[in-house]
C-alpha cells in the first residue's frame, strides 16, 4: 500500500531530477507547489486564537488560562517556527497537541512537544503511525470517539471520524481522521478531510465517497461558520460546498470520459501536482477503486 511518506519521497526525488534537468514541469508545477508548502503566514484571529497557515498543514493555537491547545504541528523548519510561537504564548502552561491525521506535513513537529499530551485518532495503531510518520512523533493519547476540552469560555470538541459513533465510521483521507470544532467561535478545523482550492492526495484506502459523506454530516452536527481547511485559505461553508463539488465533478468525469477535459479545466487554478495530486489523479483513483 502506498503511504504519504512514500509520496513525499517520490516528490522529493522527482524534484531533484527536474531541477538537475532544468525541466519545465518543475518550473510550472512543482516549484510553485513546494514554495506554497514552505510558506507560512500568521493570522491573529482573536486574543486567544492564532492560526498559522502553510508550512505543511494549517495549524491553530488556542490559549486559555490553564492550557494551550495546538492543532497540527507542521513539518521541517515551519514545525520549529510554530513550536517557538507556541512556547512564547504558552509560557509555563501545559500544551495539548491534536493531530488531525498522521501525515508528516501535519505531525512531524510532534517531536518538539516531548512531555506534553499529543492526541490523535484512535483507529491508528502504533505500527501504522510509525510506518506513515515515525516513532518519534508518536501520540500519547488516542481519541476513540469524541473528546471535549474546556478552553476558557470555549469548548474544543475532538471528533474521530473513523469511529462508528461519528456517523462516518470509515477511512476518509487516512485510517483515523479527526476534526476539531471550537463551539464559541463556531469554527471547524477540518484537517485534510476539507481542503480549499487544493486537489487531494488519495492513496491506499482513501475513500472519495467518505469525504463527501463527512462534509454532508459535519454541518448537521455543528453550527459551522468558519472553516480552517487542512490546506488553503480560511473560509465559510463555501469551502465545503466547493470541495464537495470537486468530488462530484471528478466522479462524473470518471464515469464519462467525454466530460473529463471540461471538468478538469474547472480546477486549473487549484494547487496541484500533475499525476500525483490533481484532478486527473483523482479521476484515476476513482476509476481504479470502482474496478476493484
Amino acid at each position: 500500500m502506498k503511504t504519504f511518506k512514500i509520496f513525499l519521497k517520490v516528490i522529493g526525488a522527482l524534484l531533484l531530477l527536474l531541477i538537475i534537468a532544468g525541466g519545465s514541469i518543475y518550473m510550472i508545477y512543482l516549484r510553485p507547489f513546494m514554495q506554497k508548502m514552505k510558506e507560512t503566514s500568521t493570522i491573529k484571529y482573536d486574543k486567544e486564537l492564532t492560526i498559522v497557515k502553510g508550512g505543511g498543514g494549517n495549524s491553530g493555537i488556542l490559549v486559555s488560562d490553564s492550557l494551550v491547545l495546538v492543532i497540527d504541528t507542521k513539518m521541517d523548519k515551519a514545525a520549529d517556527e510554530l513550536y517557538k510561537t507556541v512556547k512564547e504564548l504558552a509560557g509555563n502552561k501545559p500544551i495539548v497537541v491534536v493531530n488531525t491525521h498522521v501525515h508528516p506535513d501535519h505531525s512531524t513537529g510532534n517531536k518538539n512537544y516531548k512531555g506534553q499530551t499529543i492526541i490523535a485518532g484512535g483507529n491508528y495503531t502504533k505500527e501504522l503511525w510509525t510506518k506513515e510518520e515515525s516513532a518519534e512523533s508518536m501520540p500519547t493519547e488516542w481519541v476513540k470517539d469524541r473528546m471535549d476540552i474546556t478552553m476558557g469560555d470555549d469548548t474544543a470538541t475532538i471528533l474521530n471520524l473513523a469511529s462508528a459513533q461519528s456517523g462516518i465510521g470509515k477511512t476518509i483521507h487516512t485510517a483515523s481522521d479527526v476534526v476539531v470544532y471550537l463551539h464559541k467561535r463556531k469554527m471547524l478545523f477540518g484537517g485534510d478531510v476539507i481542503l480549499n482550492k487544493q486537489a487531494p492526495a488519495l492513496f491506499g484506502n482513501a475513500d472519495p465517497e467518505a469525504y463527501v459523506a463527512a462534509m454532508d454530516w459535519l454541518p448537521k452536527q455543528f453550527d459551522i461558520q468558519k472553516i480552517v481547511p487542512g490546506h488553503g485559505d480560511i473560509g465559510g461553508m463555501e469551502v465545503i460546498d466547493s470541495f464537495k463539488q470537486y468530488f462530484a465533478d471528478m466522479k462524473a468525469a470518471a464515469a464519462d470520459g467525454t466530460k473529463e477535459d471540461a471538468l478538469v479545466a474547472k480546477y486549473k487554478d487549484w494547487n496541484q501536482i500533475p499525476r500525483f495530486m490533481s484532478p486527473g489523479a483523482t479521476i484515476r483513483f476513482i476509476r481504479d477503486k470502482n474496478e476493484k
